[in-house]
């Protein structure tokens, strides 16, 4: 089963390098696709920043207590 195994995977391996049909035996060359990022990058908005949201309750919860 193993041999059998070790065949399989060596006709796989084979069958991913024949190069029929690659671009690199036809000699020409496959344009490589460019950055398009910007750097620094940023946000909109980044120079004027919101403020922060408050909280709505303004009396004390207690926590410790048990139900």
């Amino acid at each position: 089963m193993s041999v059998l195994a070790v065949v399989v995977l060596v006709v796989v391996g084979f069958a991913g390098t024949t190069g029929s049909g690659s671009a690199e035996g036809s000699g020409k060359k496959v344009p490589r696709p460019r950055s398009t990022a910007v750097y620094p990058v940023k946000f909109p908005g980044w120079d004027r920043p919101r403020p922060r949201p408050t909280p709505t309750v303004s009396y004390p919860i207690p926590w410790d207590r048990g139900h």
